[in-house]
């Protein structure tokens, strides 16, 4: 109350923005005062990226106490959406300085009897006889099983291995794999000759997804009229529409891999490239197997040729509790004639799943004369 008689009440600042503006996404951010240039908010975004995978493919896993859930959840991200959002990541991924990257030749394809897949880590420190902890003089690589829960450890896992001792068995079952070419030729004629007596059977299957899927947007569109109209709620119409594209999703998946299959099929000379292809690769490995690295970018040269070995040969390893490994050996043909391909058209580019496209200096140490993995 003033001199004058007058109830002076303090100003209260209005709300920030107009609803109406906050929900067609014109209004600045809390804090800001500049408009926003996309309806949605960052961290909004933010979590959606985090779980592409699970908005991708409509299926969000949970695990409570060891056992896994699969929760239908509706997709959002198209595929090619979600591909192309994998390829952005990977190239914007950044590491500091100081951080030291080692090999592991079989991580990503290790499992033991809990049906886990393994994880890799290094190990810096040990303890010595009198239990302190101390620096090792060199790191040392360690697989490790990543189950957690004791009730449901397998009596048959081994729980850890050396990555070295694991790594040199795998690499020494591939070569006796790869001495003995008849199993691989024999498995890929096998599979050449299930996929053409069956080539009728997968052109049909195709021809009836895609008039599924067609059958699926006739459906949408019918189910967008009638919300429009008002005959169902927003929300039957919103359940609908999720139930309809996690149908899509599921027909597309289905589509693609009958597209590989057909794609297979359809090879003409394919055995002839195959025999040269075990050819190039046995003289290949020999290579490997007589190169001695004269310095680390050699030597991480000679593994990323190991790695891409593995990651066309190797379907699973699995360890048993005497740390003995047991690799599962099959053939991509569709993988490996695109590798030829793509080495026709860049001999140097160098396949691996850790680094996506490697280029490697060439070195005359090791290439002799051309081979699978020496362009």
């Amino acid at each position: 109350m003033g001199e004058t008689g007058i109830c002076v009440v303090p100003r209260r600042h209005p709300p920030h923005g107009n609803p109406r503006e906050i929900n067609r996404g014109k209004c600045s951010p809390k804090g800001g005062s500049i408009p926003r240039r996309i309806q949605w908010a960052r961290s909004s975004i933010q979590a959606i990226l985090k779980a592409a995978k699970e908005y991708a493919f409509g299926i969000k896993i949970q695990s409570r106490k060891g056992e896994m859930f699969q929760i239908p959840v509706v997709p959002i991200i198209d595929i090619a959406t979600y591909d192309r959002f994998v390829q952005i990541r990977e190239k914007n991924k950044t590491y500091p300085a100081r951080r030291l990257d080692y090999d592991y030749l079989i991580g990503g394809v290790l499992y033991c009897a809990c049906d886990r897949k393994w994880g890799a880590r290094t190990q810096k420190n040990r303890k010595n006889r009198h239990g302190e902890l101390i620096e090792r003089r060199t790191p040392m690589g360690v697989y490790y099983c990543r189950q957690i829960y004791k009730d449901l450890i397998s009596p048959d896992c081994p729980r850890h291995v050396s990555s070295k001792k694991a790594d040199a068995q795998a690499w020494q079952k591939i070569c006796d794999a790869v001495d003995k070419p008849k199993y691989l030729l024999a498995q890929a004629r096998k599979l050449v000759e299930l996929l053409r007596a069956s080539a009728n059977t997968l052109h049909d299957d195709q021809a009836r997804i895609e008039r599924e899927i067609e059958a699926l947007a006739t459906e949408r569109q019918w189910v967008i009229t009638q919300g429009r109209k008002g005959n169902i709620t927003a929300a039957d119409m919103d359940y609908q529409l999720g139930a309809l594209t996690m149908q899509e999703v599921s027909f597309k998946r289905e589509l693609s891999s009958l597209g590989q299959a057909i794609n297979i099929n359809a090879l003409g000379d394919w055995e002839t490239k195959i025999n040269e292809y075990l050819v190039d690769l046995r003289a290949g490995i020999e290579e490997l197997k007589n190169a001695v690295p004269q310095d680390e970018e050699e030597r991480h040269n000679l593994f990323l040729l190991k790695k891409r070995i593995i990651d066309t040969l190797v379907e699973r390893v699995t360890i048993d509790k005497n740390r003995e490994v047991k690799v599962e050996i099959r053939i991509n043909l569709l993988q490996i004639l695109d590798e030829e391909d793509s080495e026709s058209n860049d001999p140097s580019a160098v396949y691996s799943r850790r680094g996506g496209i490697y280029n490697r200096k060439r070195s005359h140490r090791v290439r002799r004369h051309r081979c699978a993995f020496y362009g």
